[in-house]
């Protein structure tokens, strides 16, 4: 049974692609970043950790992060981005997509990430509220709603696929994000 740390809960993920052939930078417009083969992420309250792999050192992407190099950063691992937005939304951030990871920006920092897979847990909901500091919120507008981490600290909170005990792990998101409620 996983044991889900308070505030850094390393969420050891696995990413598909296949090895690195990049041209130039994300966002660069220079060509495409291919994702490294069997990527994985420390999905954490406080940011991203990209783990030692594939030639690089552990990097963090600590929210506060300025947006280029977060960007750059996580390009080289996960590949291009397939989406982003210079213009606020509704709720004031901006945003860079890369397949299955979303990172929000804020006066150009980043402040927050939603992930999906590959680069969520492919642990059960049974599993997951099993471990410590894992609890379901109650009355969610949003769905089979969890928060993983203690009230006082960073958190990062999560959607179900459904209610039953091997329901997966649909979403991840941390820090600031524009969640409709």
């Amino acid at each position: 049974m996983r044991r889900l740390a308070l505030i850094a809960l390393p969420l050891f993920l696995a990413a598909c692609g296949d090895a690195p052939e990049s041209e130039g930078e994300a966002g660069a417009g220079q060509g495409t970043i291919e994702p490294v083969a069997d990527a994985t992420l420390e999905l954490q309250g406080t940011g991203i950790v990209i783990p030692a792999q594939a030639g690089f050192e552990e990097l963090a992407v600590p929210f506060g992060s300025a947006r280029a190099p977060t960007e750059a950063t996580l390009a080289n691992l996960v590949g291009s981005a397939i989406d982003e937005s210079d213009e606020p939304n509704e709720c004031g951030l901006t945003f860079t997509s890369f397949e299955g990871l979303s990172l929000n920006f804020r006066d150009g920092q980043f402040v927050g990430y939603t992930a999906e897979a590959p680069y969520v847990p492919e642990t059960t909901r049974g599993e997951m509220l099993a471990g410590d500091n894992v609890t379901m919120v109650e009355d969610s507008t949003v769905g089979e709603e969890f928060v993983i981490g203690a009230e006082a600290g960073p958190e990062i909170t999560g959607l179900f696929l459904g209610e039953s005990d091997d329901a997966a792990v649909q979403m991840l998101w941390a820090g600031e994000n524009c969640i409709a409620r």
